[in-house]
């Protein structure tokens, strides 16, 4: 009897320790940093130079976990962040989310794909100068080129 009421404290326990999360901080151009705070399902972005000094949360309503990239997704010369889950379904299908920071108003703004409804499977081709992605057309998968 006793190592049940040992087991349900442990588990009580663990079930109260904190999330914790995750940081990352990076440099998108010179002298600005950007702060990408994920808790669970929800991003801060906190974006400081001299002049500005922004903080925006971000709801992804997802239920898997969320995983983030720093990279430069438009060929710009800045750094970009992503934020990817796999599908809630069978776990076939990678979801990025790609946010593109401009230089002029010292933002990350959502980029959309050329076709279809978001970056699935993403794949980065940088001598190309594109991003290329899933989208489907009457069930059939087709591949989506966005080219800057």
């Amino acid at each position: 009897m006793r190592y049940k009421y040992l087991a349900l404290s442990l588990l009580g326990l663990l079930g109260a320790a904190p999330v914790f999360a995750e940081v990352i901080t990076f440099s998108p151009t010179k002298n600005v940093a950007a702060t990408l705070v994920l808790e669970g399902p929800m991003l801060t972005v906190t974006v400081k130079n001299e002049a500005h000094n922004d903080s925006r949360t971000i709801d992804f309503q997802a239920e898997n976990d969320l995983h983030m990239q720093i990279n430069d997704f438009n060929f710009d010369g800045v750094k970009d962040f992503a934020v990817s889950q796999i599908d809630d379904g069978m776990g076939t299908f990678d979801y990025y989310r790609i946010f593109i920071y401009h230089q002029k108003s010292s933002t990350f703004e959502e980029l959309q794909p050329d076709c279809g409804d978001g970056f699935v499977n993403l794949r980065i081709e940088s001598k190309r100068k594109a991003l290329i992605s899933t989208y489907w057309e009457m069930n059939v998968p087709k591949q989506c080129v966005t080219r800057f």
